[in-house]
């Protein structure tokens, strides 16, 4: 069975209101800039992390290779010299 609405995004809250049991109605302020950026990043921090950790792995193993790739050429070098074709 099909659903009757389509699913609305909700909006991201802009005020705090908060009624007491006496009636009284507290209004929070808005968050800081600083406030809004932490949680941000927050919420993106275990992204970031994940892709840092991909990019140092990388970049790691670009070092390996270049290391392996001069000594196994060398030694194929070494191999293919000592051969005589003919």
């Amino acid at each position: 069975m099909l659903p009757s609405k389509i699913p609305v995004r909700s909006r991201p809250v802009r005020s705090f209101d908060l009624i007491t049991p006496q009636g009284q109605t507290y209004r929070f302020p808005q968050p800081t800039l600083l406030q809004r950026l932490l949680r941000w990043g927050l919420a993106h921090a275990e992204t970031v992390a994940i892709s840092a950790a991909i990019l140092a792995l990388i970049y790691v193993a670009g070092f390996v290779a270049e290391a392996l790739d001069h000594s196994v050429f060398d030694a194929c070098n070494d191999r293919v010299g000592l051969r005589r074709v003919g």
